[in-house]
């Protein structure tokens, strides 16, 4: 009697839960600025003159995407940039891409990263070494295994000056191969939605903040005001340390949708996936503590629980065969669970379209990603309360306070 009363109380509570936080994300989908929608009022803003840009992409092990990436970004429709390439130690032969690419093209230079000094962590130095190469007035960083449509640069950058942002971003499209990310990417995705929503990202008065690492737009002046990315060299995510320094010290943010202009990939292998939701959850842990990893228990009423009590009523129900009154605690949570999967099923599919334009039948595997997505917010707890490295590109990084430095391994 008692078990099925709890069972029911938090059955509801999830149904409650799931109809609530979907009905959230569909607003903010639908209420999202879209960079293409913005760009209809393009008599508005015209771009008066033609800023030298640095594009600069970092890049680790990226031969199979690097050579899509340049001929994307030299395809574009402005002209005025220079593209610097930035090698992080790679082990294959995106060096030797790039290279064969600078040979056709003056615009494109490549520079290795060298070694990373004590206390950097993740893709900060390299992105502060192509800075330190550039010599544009306005600084775009790009991820290696983006593409981009050969009117994003010169829409964005009308945009950017015509509205006198300091920083813009826009969302990609996500190319999501296999199991793995189409279990993680929606839950991963929705999660960003519900806590940092881009309408509060946009709002001045609200101090949540991050950007794209896809497409990161920023004046020269700001950055170099800012510190550069030396000032976040201890982040792993430092595309959203850096936004977060940029809005905190008074300057204007903009993010926007922007899946018609910009794609990239995401990781495919399970080791792969399961590495970056640690490196996600790593800044978010540590300032908060116990009350983020009180997510990992939110995220197993919200979407285990549910599921577990389903399978429980039917197990009861066809090999036990035990009946209940039509309004017993067992048949309420019978439907509560039924309805918070629901829920979660169509939250799946709506981040999913949202972010890939494919849905199919990945939302089926929405506890599978829970599951995963539990255990790394619970590793990545473990990690930092015992000062263990997070895995980063192949590389661990020490899980050190700034002052022991933080290092590096293969």
């Amino acid at each position: 009697m008692i078990l099925s009363l709890v069972a029911t109380v938090f059955s509801v509570l999830s149904a409650l839960g799931g109809v609530l936080i979907g009905l959230y994300l569909y607003s903010t989908q639908k209420h999202g600025p879209k960079f293409s929608e913005s760009l209809k009022q393009k008599d508005e803003f015209k771009l008066v003159s033609s800023p030298f840009l640095s594009i600069i992409v970092t890049a680790k092990n990226e031969e199979q995407v690097i050579a899509r990436c340049l001929k994307s970004l030299l395809a574009q429709t402005y002209r005025n940039f220079e593209i610097i390439v930035v090698d992080d130690d790679s082990s294959d032969r995106t060096a030797n891409i790039v290279e064969e690419t600078e040979e056709s093209d003056n615009r494109i230079s490549l520079f290795d990263a060298g070694e990373k000094p004590l206390g950097w962590v993740g893709k900060s130095w390299p992105c502060q070494k192509g800075f330190e190469h550039s010599r544009g007035e306005a600084l775009l960083f790009v991820d290696a295994d983006s593409n981009f449509k050969p009117s994003t640069v010169e829409l964005a950058l009308s945009y950017f000056e015509s509205h006198s942002y300091d920083m813009f971003s826009i969302s990609p499209s996500v190319r999501l191969h296999g199991i793995w990310s189409n279990a993680i990417m929606p839950l991963l995705t929705g999660a960003i939605n519900l806590l940092y929503p881009m309408s509060k990202v946009n709002d001045v008065r609200n101090e949540r903040a991050y950007v794209f690492g896809t497409f990161i737009l920023v004046r020269r002046k700001v950055y170099e005001a800012l510190g550069g990315h030396e000032k976040v060299k201890d982040k792993l995510v430092e595309d959203a340390a850096i936004a977060h320094l940029a809005k905190s010290s008074g300057y204007k943010l903009r993010v926007e949708r922007g899946q018609e202009f910009a794609d990239t990939d995401w990781e495919t292998d399970l080791p792969s996936v399961f590495h970056g939701l640690e490196r996600v959850f790593s800044d978010s842990i540590r300032p908060y503590g116990l009350w983020a990893t009180l997510n990992a228990v939110l995220m197993f009423f919200l979407g285990i629980f549910p599921l577990i009590v389903f399978l429980g009523c039917l197990y009861l129900d066809f090999v036990v065969h035990i009946f209940f009154p039509l309004l017993s605690f067992v048949n309420i949570a019978f439907v509560s669970s039924l309805a918070s999967i629901a829920s979660f099923l169509l939250i799946a599919g709506m981040e999913l379209r949202q972010i890939s334009a494919k849905v199919g039948a990945y939302p089926l595997l929405y506890p599978l990603g829970c599951l995963i997505f539990l255990i790394a917010i619970i590793s990545a707890s473990v990690k930092i309360s015992r000062g263990a490295g997070f895995v980063w590109k192949g590389k661990k990084y020490s899980n050190k306070p700034l002052s022991k430095a933080a290092t590096f391994s293969s």
